[in-house]
């Protein structure tokens, strides 16, 4: 790991239409996450699922992405978050109560 910077890898899920995150999505990292949130709405199917299990920080920028994007999603689709840090699901509630296109599983 670089000192002082964050480290965010991306990765396709084998079993869904998704991605994996690892790391930390931060200012640093930002352009990564926006470029893989990016590509995942590209994919043409209702669910998209996005594995945060292995994500240790978010800020609230990368939550702002998530959201937008969630946002801009057509009728119908959505983003399943695959258990993502604890700060995630309540910053969704906290500034996006009831956005009903992000789905946090367990």
């Amino acid at each position: 790991m670089p000192p002082h910077g964050a480290v965010l890898q991306i990765y396709p899920l084998p079993d869904s239409s998704g991605l994996g995150a690892i790391g930390e999505i931060s200012m640093s990292t930002r352009p990564l996450w926006q470029q893989a949130l990016k590509q995942l709405v590209e994919r043409r199917t209702d669910v998209l699922h996005v594995d945060l299990s292995r994500v240790r920080f978010v800020d609230v920028a990368g939550v702002t992405d998530l959201a937008a994007t969630a946002q801009r999603l057509p009728e119908g689709q959505r983003i399943v978050l695959h258990r993502p840090p604890a700060q995630l699901p309540r910053i969704l509630e906290l500034f996006w109560p009831g956005l009903a296109a992000i789905e946090v599983a367990a």
